[in-house]
């Protein structure tokens, strides 16, 4: 034995520079009302066979994944994820969705004592003495359960129902009361012990009741769970109140993420009025059942790898497998003017070519009207606060001087070289006097403009103070300009013939 070297000389390992954000994916969140998915639950998917295990395959919610998970980007790229999220649009009750597994009558007829114990809202019920030795099927197994369930006589058990669902192979219990309840199931403790046979265990989904939820109310809890999602929809067909109600939310985020809207041809001229100055709302001619092309700009958008060369997408010139549902001009010329986007097919030769037009967003005069900017800018917010994020986390302290706005600017210009390269932000693009004039106004420099027009960008940190309570805190604040990513949507040409 001998002292310890460490009594002397004690190193500490560790790996510096460690942040723990990490950047949003932009995929899409689908809300729907399917009890499939219990209230205030949020579940992610990376492929559409995982969608159609847990929704089914002759699902809307599997028909959409099917669709989103099937389109490949002229980058050779394609959404990687796709998440759901419940709307309770209607109060629903405790349900156990059982698991789906091999049934057999005769493992039933063979208990005359099952039990199993079932909670709901802190009432727990023990049920034993269930005979199912003269069950002539699996719903008569059911039967024997609800009848015992239902015997309790309260309001969560008096109307609760107990049914086989064939189609699918599993049990399932309705409460009988559609009121905020939570709901367990455990194994009886006398007799022969069913709930793991019923399914009700292991692999179960259990759904506990929920009171009706607003949009706004959906929509908050949504993103406050798990903001990993840059557009969303809903499945259900929404009144324009609903619409409206989700429009001003998305608005409210300020560039954080897009709401995808399907409508009509007769219903243009109401959404469009009704949306207009709504930022993030874009709407998407759909009149063909079965098929979803308000999806293509939340398709594009999660197939976009920012982390590559040249990666960002023009939104219009994209195909999908959709049906055209604009033909002619007339059509177009007034969806055009009403800043509604459709799928819509010229020809050439003979042939027809179809694709996604004009990829516009609702919203003020001074958002972005594009959906690639408005997605690129979305991209760069996220990408900025996670790269901040991480100097304050790998940092004892960042100092309230110029070395804390020169860390702060290094880490912002490596998200802006980033920007750079994937076509976020453009370089050498020329500006015109009054956008000359407006960078000089809100950087105070009369010359900043060349430093946007040549390098693309002009960033400028500072530490300034604030009151947080009755103390002074210090503060970053920066400010970047840059030329956001401009698309070619026409051709024109003279032919001068000598």
């Amino acid at each position: 034995m001998t002292i310890s070297f460490q009594r002397y000389i004690d190193i500490t390992s560790s790996v510096g520079a460690t942040g723990g954000a990490v950047g949003r994916q932009f995929i899409g969140r689908l809300f729907t009302t399917n009890e499939l998915l219990p209230p205030k639950t949020l579940i992610q998917f990376n492929n559409a066979e995982q969608v159609g295990d847990y929704f089914g395959t002759s699902s809307e919610e599997y028909a959409r994944a099917v669709f989103y998970f099937g389109w490949i980007s002229k980058n050779i790229t394609t959404p990687q994820a796709i998440s759901y999220a419940r709307w309770v649009d209607v109060a629903s009750p405790p349900i156990i969705f059982g698991a789906v597994k091999t049934q057999s009558l005769t493992t039933y007829q063979a208990i005359a004592d099952g039990s199993l114990s079932i909670t709901i809202e802190g009432d727990t019920q023990d049920f034993t003495g269930l005979d199912f030795t003269t069950a002539l099927s699996l719903a008569d197994v059911a039967l024997v359960i609800q009848n015992a369930i239902q015997a309790v006589g309260t309001p969560a058990w008096a109307t609760a129902t107990v049914t086989w669902e064939a189609t699918d192979g599993y049990f399932k219990f309705v409460g009988g009361n559609p009121v905020p309840s939570t709901i367990s199931v455990a194994e009886g403790v006398v007799g022969t012990p069913i709930a793991d046979t019923l399914g009700w265990l292991i692999g179960a989904t259990l759904s506990n009741g929920a009171a009706v939820e607003t949009i706004t109310e959906t929509l908050e809890e949504s993103w406050n769970a798990s903001n990993n999602f840059g557009t969303f929809l809903f499945i259900p067909s929404l009144t324009l109140d609903e619409i409206i109600e989700a429009a001003q939310w998305t608005s409210l985020q300020n560039i954080r993420v897009m709401y995808t809207v399907p409508v009509a041809l007769a219903d243009a001229a109401s959404y469009r009025t009704a949306l207009a100055s709504y930022d993030g709302v874009e709407i998407t001619l759909s009149e063909t059942a079965g098929e979803y092309p308000e999806q293509a700009p939340m398709m594009i958008f999660a197939a976009t790898n920012y982390g590559s060369e040249n990666s960002v997408q023009n939104f219009m010139f994209q195909q999908f497998d959709l049906t055209p549902s604009v033909s002619d001009d007339a059509t177009a010329d007034l969806l055009d003017s009403l800043l509604i986007n459709y799928y819509g097919v010229t020809q050439q030769a003979g042939q027809q070519i179809a694709f996604y037009q004009r990829g516009k967003l609702q919203g003020q005069q001074n958002s972005p009207s594009d959906i690639n900017v408005y997605a690129n800018e979305i991209w760069l917010k996220d990408s900025a606060g996670v790269a901040l994020m991480n100097l304050f986390l790998a940092f004892a302290q960042i100092p309230a001087n110029a070395a804390g706005a020169t860390q702060c600017q290094t880490v912002l210009t490596s998200v802006i070289q980033k920007a750079l390269l994937n076509g976020t932000i453009e370089a050498g693009k020329n500006l015109t006097d009054l956008q000359k004039l407006y960078i000089g106004q809100v950087t105070n420099d009369p010359d900043a403009y060349q430093q946007v027009q040549t390098l693309g960008y002009w960033l400028n940190c500072v530490i300034e103070t604030t009151t947080v309570g009755s103390s002074v805190e210090y503060k970053l604040v920066y400010v970047l300009v840059y030329s956001k990513d401009d698309v070619i949507r026409k051709a024109e040409g003279t032919h001068i013939l000598i």
